[in-house]
């Protein structure tokens, strides 16, 4: 609320509302296939968040931008969830000694570099915390497992940290780039 202002936080309890009314309505399907994601709640996600962002369209003049701005979202929002859904498993079970696949290592860095932009204005010494721990995690990743992992996540997260408008274009290159210092960095360590 005190970061997004009203109309956000309403439009997020609106769509939290339709989420919630749409699974008690329509059983979401148990999916025991997977482990990471036992109910099957993608399609409520995108329609929920696509009913209310296309609900505005209803109340002021309809325009071709707001039904194609209403699509990304709801895309968007399916696209975050399954990244989360199945990333959240490697946090969980971050101790035990386990095989996790690529997309789920890359999938809980991508949530912790999201995670680490809440530090906005701290810095230490002009370097910003939350670059700091972005690159960190690359490469941790890079290190741990391999040139494969550390190069797709940091081009993971440097084009979702540029998207979310945390840094500027030209950081996915660096991102990336990180990758291939990390050897050579915990050596010293």
């Amino acid at each position: 609320m005190i970061g997004l202002g009203g109309s956000q936080t309403l439009t997020y309890l609106l769509t939290s509302f339709v989420f919630i009314l749409m699974t008690l309505i329509f059983k979401p399907k148990l999916n025991l296939e997977y482990e990471n994601e036992k109910l099957k709640l993608g399609t409520y996600v995108f329609l929920s968040s696509f009913l209310v962002q296309a609900s505005k369209m209803f109340f002021a003049e309809f325009m071709v931008y707001d039904l194609l701005v209403s699509i990304a979202i709801g895309i968007s929002s399916y696209i975050f969830y399954k990244i989360f859904s199945n990333s959240i498993i490697v946090i969980n079970e971050f101790r035990i000694k386990r095989v996790f696949a690529i997309e789920e290592v890359i999938g809980a860095s991508l949530l912790l570099s999201i995670c680490a932009t809440s530090f906005r204005e701290f810095a230490i010494f002009g370097f910003e915390l939350r670059n700091i721990l972005s690159i960190l995690i690359v490469l941790v990743l890079g290190w741990k497992n391999g040139i494969l992992v550390g190069a797709t996540s940091g081009i993971t997260i440097g084009t979702v940290l540029a998207l979310m408008g945390v840094g500027e274009h030209n950081i996915i290159a660096s991102y990336a780039l990180s990758r291939y210092g990390s050897r050579n960095f915990f050596k010293i360590w």
